[in-house]
């Protein structure tokens, strides 16, 4: 049940924060104008093919790990290309299966391998220093870490050591390499019988196969600059709530938005693209008659949650949060604009870097800048 608030004010209750849902025409509208490209290209740097992860210096250049060549690309803040960095491989300053980067302390650039079970870091113009193995409990496939004040590497992993299971918690890799900080146990998200709910599986003698149900409900969970953790622990429902070691309250988040129903046509599509090698055996009962009401959050540097959703027709917007939980605006992308679900969202201030899909499925990069009051 929702409690809707008619006054400006948050209200306490048993250490809940409860912030007012927003109402029609509450806060602002903002239209991501595009503002720069980068793609279409048939060879060359600027032809992307898996655009694993993105991120953005001080000086603006957009930096670009393209999966399927295991590298990552500069370009100037104008889209010029300015260099390749990385290659292919197990040697220092190359990548196997890596799973994303960000810009750290003094403009370094981290990626995250664990398939090669390291960090490798690059200088700010590119330059390979250094590798720095570490024991990763999982590879992640799209790493999107935040760095901190103190320039850590805020990210969650397990806790190696004697324990079993071996605990997960917010850890911050430290920038100059020094050691890494446990900062506190990673807060608990919605239920493993959701995530269950939403997975097919499938077992043989040699291997069991995990799949997720098309459109079924799943804990969404992202960890900002600070280490506090945005928490959606039912994607069917919009519901977001802030946890923070330490903190005397946590902010609870509503929202009303229409549902958008699943359509035959893409009830048949999924069903077809599965059955195109041959009977899988899964419940296409489990498709749930209606899609999720959040796709996914992603944290700004300045801490504010932006919350992705996708309406009837299609359109992708971002519902944008302060810090606290207070509302500040809805962002568009607008009908007909493809941007891949899982594909690299940067924000700077009121800058968006982000990947689209042209009319042939081929993924370039953008530079959007919200526009609106």
């Amino acid at each position: 049940m929702s409690l809707i608030l008619r006054r400006a004010a948050r209200v306490a209750l048993a250490g809940l924060v409860l912030v007012p849902r927003p109402t029609p025409g509450q806060g602002a509208r903002w239209t991501l104008r595009e503002t720069l490209r980068i793609g279409g290209a048939e060879s060359g740097p600027s032809a992307f093919v898996s655009i694993r992860s993105m991120d953005v210096d001080a000086k603006g250049r957009i930096l670009v790990f393209e999966r399927s060549t295991q590298d990552i690309r500069m370009f100037g803040p104008d889209g010029k290309f300015i260099r390749t960095i990385g290659r292919a491989g197990s040697g220092p300053g190359e990548m196997k299966n890596a799973e994303g980067m960000v810009v750290g302390l003094g403009g370094r650039i981290w990626l995250r391998d664990a398939a090669n079970a390291r960090f490798t870091v690059f200088g700010p113009e590119g330059d390979y220093e250094a590798s720095w193995t570490m024991r990763f409990c999982w590879s992640q496939g799209f790493w999107h870490p935040q760095v901190d004040r103190q320039g850590r590497i805020i990210d969650y992993d397990c806790v190696i050591g004697d324990k079993r299971p071996l605990p997960y918690a917010i850890l911050g890799y430290r920038g100059d390499r020094s050691g890494v900080d446990t900062l506190f146990s990673r807060p608990e998200c919605g239920t493993s019988e959701l995530s269950e709910a939403g997975t097919w599986i499938r077992r043989s003698e040699r291997a069991t196969m995990y799949t997720s149900v098309p459109f079924a409900p799943f804990p969404i969970l992202a960890v900002g600059p600070s280490g506090e953790t945005w928490c959606a622990p039912n994607s069917s429902r919009y519901e977001l709530m802030r946890l923070m070691h330490g903190a005397k309250d946590t902010i609870r988040v509503t929202r009303s938005v229409p549902r958008v129903p699943v359509t035959r046509s893409e009830r048949d599509s999924i069903v077809a693209s599965f059955e195109a090698k041959g009977p899988t055996g899964y419940d296409y009962g489990r498709i749930p008659q209606h899609k999720p009401a959040i796709n996914r959050i992603t944290i700004d540097g300045e801490g504010r949650p932006w919350v992705r959703r996708t309406d009837a027709r299609g359109a992708v917007s971002f519902d944008v949060f302060s810090s606290d939980g207070r509302f500040i605006a809805t962002a568009e992308l607008g009908p007909g604009v493809r941007n891949p679900g899982a594909a690299p969202f940067v924000v700077r201030g009121r800058t968006v870097y982000t990947v689209l899909l042209d009319e042939d499925d081929i993924p370039y990069v953008v530079r959007l800048q919200a526009e609106g009051r």
